[in-house]
C-alpha cells in the first residue's frame, strides 16, 4: 500500500513539473512576439553623399617671430631713458642713452680736425697744378693732406657715440624694462626686450601617422584657451622632415590674423581640416557599439537593419563613412541604443544637419 502511495505522489508531481514548464516557455514565447510586434519609435535621416572636413584637433604654443633682447654695446651710466613696459613704439625710435658728452667731444674735434686736413688738400692741389691731375695724383693729394686719416677718425668717433645711443630695431611693444636713469648698466646686461605681437607664430606637433593631413600653405584655425569664442586663421610654414623619439614631427605656422590678442608662449588650441570629397557623412548620434565594433542601423520595410561599418574620418558632430552604407540607405539617428536586427520600428524623419562643421 505504501509503495502504492508513494507512485500516485511521484507522478502526480512530474505531471505538475511538465505543466509549470510548459506554461513558463509559453509565457517567454509570448514576451518574445510582444517584442517582436511591439515598435520602438526612432527618428531617421536620409543618407548624402557631400564633401567632409575631416578634422585634427591639436595643442600649440605662440612663439613670437620678431622678439628681440636689447643690450648697449657698452659699459656706462644711463642719463636717458624713455621706455616702459607695454610702451608701443617705431623703429628708430630713442630709447635709452648712456653718458656720451666726452664722446660727443671727440666728433666735434675730429670734424675741425677734417676741415684743417681739406684745407691743406686745397693747397696742395692748388701747388700741384691743375694738370696732369688723375685719380691717382688726387689720392696721393688726399693721403698727404692727412684728409683719410680724418675722415678715419671721425667715423671711429661716430661708431663710440652711437654705442651709447639704443635705438628700436623694428617697431614692436617694450617688455622686460627693469632700469631706471641713474643705473649704470654693462654691455653684457640686457635692457629691455621689444617684440612684435602682430608678427606670430603658433608651433606645435602631430603623430608620424598624421603626417599626411598636413601640407605646407595649409590653412588652419587657433583658438585661445582664454576667449573660446574667437578663432584666428594661420597657415603651415615649416614642416620639420625628422620625426623625434616620442614619434612627433615639429610644426610651425604663420599667423595671418592681427590683433590676436596671443602673448608670447600662450597655449592655444589648433585645428586642422582635410577635405574629404563625395563621401557618405552621418551625425556621430548615429553611430553605437556592439562588442566594441561599430554598427549605424537602417531602416528597411519597417525594420531596423544592423549594418557594420568603417569611419574615413571625424570631426566635431559627424563621421565620414568608408564602408558599410549604401548611398540609398535610410539610418537611424536616435533611439539605437537599444536597437537590435529585425526590430519594427515607428520612424520620424528629422532635419538633416550632417553638414554642419
Amino acid at each position: 500500500m505504501v509503495l502504492k502511495k508513494n507512485r500516485q505522489i511521484f507522478y502526480f508531481s512530474s505531471i505538475l513539473l511538465f505543466v509549470f514548464a510548459c506554461n513558463s516557455k509559453n509565457k517567454i514565447q509570448n514576451i518574445e512576439n510582444n517584442n517582436k510586434k511591439s515598435k520602438l519609435n526612432v527618428s531617421i535621416i536620409k543618407l548624402k553623399q557631400i564633401n567632409f572636413s575631416e578634422q585634427l584637433i591639436l595643442n600649440g604654443k605662440i612663439d613670437l617671430k620678431q622678439k628681440t633682447d636689447l643690450m648697449f654695446k657698452t659699459s656706462d651710466r644711463l642719463v636717458y631713458v624713455n621706455v616702459k613696459n607695454s610702451q608701443r613704439v617705431f623703429k628708430g625710435k630713442l630709447l635709452a642713452s648712456l653718458e656720451n658728452s666726452l664722446l660727443k667731444n671727440n666728433i666735434e674735434k675730429a670734424k675741425i680736425e677734417q676741415q684743417k686736413a681739406q684745407s691743406k688738400l686745397i693747397e696742395e692741389k692748388i701747388n700741384f697744378g691743375k694738370k696732369n691731375r688723375t685719380i691717382q695724383v688726387l689720392e696721393n693729394l688726399e693721403l698727404k693732406s692727412g684728409l683719410l686719416e680724418t675722415k678715419n677718425n671721425l667715423e671711429r668717433a661716430q661708431i663710440e657715440y652711437n654705442h651709447t645711443l639704443l635705438k628700436a630695431p623694428f617697431s614692436g611693444v617694450i617688455a622686460n624694462f627693469k632700469k631706471k636713469e641713474g643705473d649704470f648698466i654693462r654691455s653684457s646686461e640686457v635692457f629691455c626686450t621689444i617684440i612684435n605681437p602682430n608678427d606670430l607664430d603658433v608651433l606645435f606637433s602631430i603623430l608620424e601617422n598624421e603626417f599626411d593631413f598636413i601640407n605646407i600653405g595649409q590653412t588652419i584655425k587657433i583658438q585661445s584657451f582664454v576667449n573660446k569664442n574667437k578663432k584666428f586663421i594661420g597657415v603651415i610654414s615649416e614642416i620639420n622632415p625628422i620625426v623625434d623619439k616620442n614619434g612627433l614631427i615639429r610644426v610651425k605656422a604663420r599667423i595671418t590674423s592681427k590683433n590676436t590678442g596671443f602673448l608670447d608662449g600662450m597655449n592655444v588650441k589648433v585645428v586642422i581640416n582635410k577635405y574629404l570629397k563625395d563621401v557618405l557623412v552621418i551625425p556621430k548620434e548615429a553611430l553605437v557599439l556592439r562588442s566594441n565594433k561599430k554598427v549605424v542601423f537602417s531602416v528597411e520595410k519597417g525594420l531596423a537593419k544592423w549594418n557594420y561599418v568603417e569611419v574615413a574620418g571625424e570631426n566635431n558632430n559627424n563621421y565620414a563613412i568608408k564602408k558599410g552604407l549604401k548611398i540609398t540607405d535610410t539610418i537611424i539617428v536616435s533611439g539605437n541604443l537599444n536597437l537590435s536586427h529585425d526590430v519594427k520600428v515607428n520612424t520620424t524623419f528629422i532635419v538633416d544637419d550632417t553638414t554642419k562643421k
